[in-house]
């Protein structure tokens, strides 16, 4: 489904943060009856490809962006944006990396505390690998995320995570 939307902020922070543009109503109702989440793959200007929620707040529908997007893609408040919605199909809700599938299949027993974890989860540890550029970080990153997945019993301390993830380069440094 494709729609004109106008880049916006929230005022009442009660509602919601940041940049994000509004689904109108006919949209988001034909896009639940093909979406079996709420998660959308959201083009924008046919250009720029992000996997997404729909959100609902005080009667408003509409789709988060985040800032680092908006200022490296140039976008201004107000903007006129051309959005596509298509149902996320995959596996996550997002992409998963090459370098941590394999991490997961040369580890049965992290994978399956990975699988073991809600679906939100899963994103938050895969956006956490994903934003790194390098191979080899990816890689490492994936084994540390797996070794605290083990060592908590499927529980995620991101805080402790963080830590885990400094000692693991700090490690690493010749």
């Amino acid at each position: 489904m494709e729609f004109e939307a106008i880049l916006e902020t929230f005022k009442d922070h009660a509602i919601g943060y940041g940049p994000h543009v509004k689904i109108p109503v006919e949209v988001y109702q034909n896009m639940l009856e093909s979406s079996k989440d709420k998660r959308v793959i959201c083009t924008i200007n046919t250009t720029v490809i992000l996997h997404s929620a729909l959100l609902q707040k005080s009667g408003m529908y509409f789709i988060l962006l985040n800032q680092p997007l908006v200022k490296k893609q140039k976008w201004n408040i107000g903007d006129r944006l051309m959005i596509h919605l298509a149902p996320d199909d995959s596996t996550y809700g997002m992409p998963i990396s090459e370098e941590f599938q394999e991490v997961l299949a040369s580890d049965p027993e992290g994978s399956d505390w990975f699988h073991e974890l809600t679906p939100g989860k899963q994103r938050s540890l895969l956006h956490i690998i994903n934003k790194i550029k390098s191979s080899q970080l990816k890689i490492e990153r994936s084994f540390v995320i797996l070794e605290h997945l083990k060592r908590h019993q499927g529980m995620v301390d991101y805080q402790i995570l963080n830590q885990d993830i400094k000692a693991f380069r700090e490690k690493m440094k010749f």
